[in-house]
């Protein structure tokens, strides 16, 4: 065979080969692609200078990622996302065959019920193992110094969806305060005892989290909140030169209560059961994130953590009413939010509310369904102003809620108040809807306006209380 043929000969077989190659490629592509519901991740790479993407199926990247035959393709590669670039290890620390670990440090991770600031940890580690087909096991280490290890394993079904069960055994509540609290400003003085074990659980990618935690033995201390055992209430709170906390008593202390946190005298400053209805609440397609604060919280809110949305600052936030809780106590605790609530319109404390809002003197002469319409401004003052505004009239059934919660208070009396509140509104509003509406019966208006008496106070509570006379 001359060279010229041997020539035509190379140039036929690698014209072959680079189709026998390009065919297996496409196929190999191919087989990455998600199918229609399938949990996906983007792929994005070069080939001959052009740009090639696809959504590839995680279960098919797994598969490939955990085979023995890939272990010198991964081992030391890094990529980079959102959360920060990930350094990829095959077979870590002598881990069976097929396993993978992803490290990255620093690493953020976003959490839309925490507000737009994702959470800051030094480091993440992910360590995969296969158990099975479609089946794998693994753990995901949070810090450095201290660290927080969630156990879990994870399975794709026939559809490509993933399901997976977690939990963080009984872990200290300092390790998981250092490592959540990167850069929260009392991380090396606060001191934290007891422990923290959650379980998770999620039956495909699409379904809610059920996120279960158990806390034990939770004390703080180390942030000096009995300081504000003495605090003066800053110059816009108040109704006159006096910057100590007055006592207000009544039906607005209960009024609040009612609508912030019924279960104020029974928690420690946290309330796990709000939390994990929260939690679920918050994974329901297009729902408004809902909050879990205690009126502690709130509290701790208001004189140290700020209004930020950030992990740091609710971490920031449950410390502190923590420790108030054992400082100050519930009387106090109560008191201070009261004398430092923002009630919408640039107005905070219940003395300036009342005196802004009802043109009344005395917060602890208030009666119940004047109360109840104050406390239900509480979650969002000035939106729910502007919109009674603009309807001329307040909203009933958000007022009837608090009203129905509030105790002590006994049936008849109760019937009497969602009476009256079918007549009620604010002195300003009244006075907008005469000019425009029929007004209503003179006698229920009064009587509505004007409903205060004294009664004793409320069983287990440290703070007296004034209701009506039968």
């Amino acid at each position: 065979m001359n060279l010229r043929r041997w020539f035509v000969f190379a140039a036929v077989l690698i014209t072959v080969l680079a189709s026998i190659f390009a065919a297996l490629s496409a196929l190999a592509w191919h087989s990455l692609a998600a199918r229609g519901g399938e949990l996906s991740m983007p792929l994005r790479f070069t080939l001959a200078g052009h740009v090639i993407e696809q959504e590839a199926s995680m279960a098919v990247l797994l598969r490939a990622a955990t085979h023995p035959l890939a272990a010198r393709v991964i081992d030391g590669r890094s990529f980079a996302t959102a959360q920060g670039r990930w350094r990829m290890s095959a077979r870590p620390d002598g881990s069976p065959s097929g396993s993978i670990s992803a490290r990255c440090e620093p690493c953020r991770f976003a959490l839309a019920a925490l507000g737009p600031q994702p959470l800051a940890v030094e480091r993440a580690e992910l360590v995969l193992r296969p158990d099975g087909a479609d089946r794998y096991r693994g753990t995901l280490q949070l810090g450095q110094q201290r660290t927080i290890t969630l156990e879990g394993r994870a399975e794709f079904d026939r559809r490509g969806q993933l399901k997976i069960d977690a939990r963080l055994p009984p872990t200290p509540m300092a390790h998981a305060v250092h490592v959540l609290g990167s850069d929260l400003p009392e991380r090396d003085t606060v001191q934290v005892k007891g422990t923290l074990a959650v379980t998770l659980s999620s039956p495909s990618q699409h379904g809610p989290w059920r996120i279960v935690p158990v806390v034990e033995g939770f004390e703080v201390s180390g942030l000096a909140s009995e300081r504000l055992a003495d605090m003066q209430r800053p110059a816009a709170c108040r109704v006159d030169a006096k910057g100590s906390v007055p006592t207000v008593v009544g039906w607005l202390p209960r009024a609040v209560i009612a609508a912030e946190d019924a279960r104020f005298f029974a928690h420690p400053g946290y309330d796990l059961q709000a939390l994990a209805e929260a939690l679920q609440r918050n994974q329901r397609p297009g729902a408004a994130i809902a909050g879990a604060s205690t009126l502690t919280q709130q509290l701790a809110k208001l004189v140290v953590a700020g209004d930020e949305r950030s992990a740091s600052r609710k971490l920031r936030e449950l410390l502190y009413a923590v420790e108030m809780e054992r400082t100050l106590g519930k009387a106090r605790i109560l008191q201070l939010y009261l004398a430092l609530a923002p009630w919408g319109d640039g107005v905070c404390g219940a003395e300036r509310a009342v005196r802004v809002h009802l043109g009344q003197r005395d917060a602890s002469a208030v009666g119940p369904v004047a109360a109840a319409w104050l406390a239900s401004l509480l979650p969002a003052p000035d939106a729910l102003l502007k919109s009674e505004q603009a309807a001329l009239e307040i909203d009933q059934a958000r007022v009837a809620r608090v009203v129905d919660a509030m105790r002590p208070m006994s049936p008849e009396r109760r019937e009497k108040a969602r009476m009256q509140l079918l007549f009620w509104n604010p002195p300003a509003l009244a006075r907008q809807r005469e000019a425009a509406l029929p007004l209503s019966p003179p006698a229920m208006q009064a009587e509505a306006q004007q409903d205060v008496a004294a009664v004793p106070a409320e069983p287990g509570s440290a703070t007296p209380s004034v209701a009506p006379s039968p």
